[in-house]
């Protein structure tokens, strides 16, 4: 489990450091992408990838405060029944909602393993049965916030796609890649969709897919 998680950190930390030296000097990225296509689609090419610039910083902006929500409600609760190392185990399972709908299956799993180790030695029945219930209610909570306040507010405000249409992306995304596709489909898809928006937008499809990019 520890190297697992060791490899999907590091590969999370590489991701997120050059997306964000990316978003940050979009010269750097766009001149080479630029460079790959005719001048007469310079104009098309700089609108494009501007406005992914824009999608996608606010869409890392919040996944950023959607993990941290995530993490301290995770906390509270844990610290509230005493749980050893409770801002490590917080910050796992809200980093592990970085992965959409097998992100919260892995963490409720985790936090419900990592609770009741914790409590190793005391009464099962009267100690580490309840700490872990109630713990689970607090994790069941944290994900209702998630479910029903973070995540609406990132899919359409900050990429401005209808949530259905990302949660079939994210499916057909992770049968195709696993792991890796759940995690860049939504960032994938978003630049799909603008691209598509700026040199396909003749085609009825792609207008219906791409209205709301022309929503502020």
């Amino acid at each position: 489990m520890l190297t697992g998680f060791g490899s999907f950190s590091i590969g999370l930390f590489s991701v997120l450091f050059i997306s964000f030296f990316f978003l940050k000097d979009s010269s750097l990225f766009g001149n080479s992408v630029i460079a790959l296509f005719p001048i007469e689609n310079d104009h098309r090419i700089k609108k494009s990838l501007f406005v992914i610039r824009d999608l996608l910083s606010r869409y890392f902006g919040g996944l950023l405060l959607q993990l941290l929500i995530l993490f301290s409600i995770y906390s509270i609760i844990l610290l509230i029944f005493g749980i050893e190392n409770a801002v490590i185990i917080a910050s796992l399972c809200a980093l592990l909602n970085v992965i959409p709908y097998v992100g919260p299956m892995i963490s409720a799993v985790l936090i419900v393993l990592l609770t009741m180790s914790s409590n190793l030695g005391e009464s099962f029945s009267e100690v580490i049965l309840p700490k872990t219930i109630y713990v689970l209610i607090g994790f069941i909570i944290a994900q209702l916030v998630d479910n029903f306040f973070s995540q609406p507010f990132i899919f359409s405000k900050s990429v401005k796609s209808h949530p259905l249409e990302i949660f079939i992306i994210i499916i057909i995304a992770g049968l195709l890649f696993g792991i890796v596709g759940l995690i860049l489909a939504i960032p994938v898809y978003t630049a799909i969709k603008v691209i598509a928006k700026e040199f396909l937008s003749e085609y009825r499809v792609v207008k219906k897919l791409t209205k709301g990019l022309d929503r502020d």
